[in-house]
C-alpha cells in the first residue's frame, strides 16, 4: 500500500483553490489529460525530469505548453510540483484530488470484485442496483479473482457483500465440520 499523505496535502491545497474559483470541474478534466502527458516513459516526462535541462528551461516551456490550454489554477499547481521535485506524485496527486471532488459531490466509491470478467450489462444492473439501494451517485470499480470460483464480492464503504462461491463452500464446510452425526 502506498503512502498517500504528501499527495492529499497537495490535492487538498488545488481543491481549496479550484472551489474559490469555481474551476474545479475543468480542472479535474485539465488534470486527467496531463496524467497521460506526464506518465513516465513520455517524452515531456523524460524532458521534465532529466537533469540536462535547466529548471528555468523546463518552467518556460510548460508554462507555453499550458497558455490557453488548461485553467490557470491547474498549470500553477504543476509549475509548483517542478519546483518542489513532487512530479513523480501527481498520479496520486490526481487520485486523490478525484476523491476530493466526488466526495465533494456525494459521490460514493464502490468495488466489485468477480470471479470472471463482468458484461457491461452486469456491471450496469450492479451499479443501479447500488444506486437505488444506497440512495446515492456510486462510481463503481470492477477487478477480476478467480479464486473467487464463481459469484462476487462487493465493497462499499465499510459494508462488504460476500455472494462468491469460494465463500458460500467455506460457510458448508464449516456447518458440515460443526455437525453432529
Amino acid at each position: 500500500m502506498k503512502d498517500v499523505t504528501v499527495a492529499a496535502r497537495y490535492a487538498r491545497a488545488l481543491f481549496i483553490v479550484t472551489e474559490k474559483r469555481s474551476e474545479t470541474a475543468r480542472a479535474l478534466e485539465d488534470l486527467h489529460g496531463l496524467v497521460e502527458v506526464l506518465k513516465p516513459g513520455t517524452s515531456v516526462a523524460g524532458f521534465l525530469a532529466s537533469p540536462e535541462v535547466r529548471l528555468a528551461e523546463k518552467r518556460k516551456t510548460l508554462e507555453r505548453a499550458f497558455e490557453g490550454r488548461v485553467v490557470r489554477s491547474v498549470a500553477v499547481f504543476v509549475d509548483l510540483l517542478l519546483r518542489k521535485k513532487r512530479m513523480r506524485d501527481f498520479p496520486t496527486i490526481v487520485e486523490q484530488f478525484e476523491a476530493l471532488v466526488e466526495k465533494a459531490l456525494g459521490v460514493r466509491l464502490a468495488h466489485v470484485v468477480s470471479a470472471v470478467p463482468l458484461e457491461p450489462a452486469e456491471t450496469r444492473r450492479l451499479h443501479d442496483a447500488l444506486e437505488k439501494h444506497w440512495e446515492t451517485h456510486i462510481k463503481l470499480t470492477s477487478e477480476v479473482d478467480p479464486a473467487l470460483i464463481g459469484g462476487a464480492l462487493v465493497r462499499l464503504g465499510d459494508t462488504v457483500v460476500d455472494r462468491s462461491v469460494r465463500t458460500l463452500l467455506e460457510s458448508i464446510a464449516e456447518q458440515l465440520h460443526e455437525a453432529r452425526v
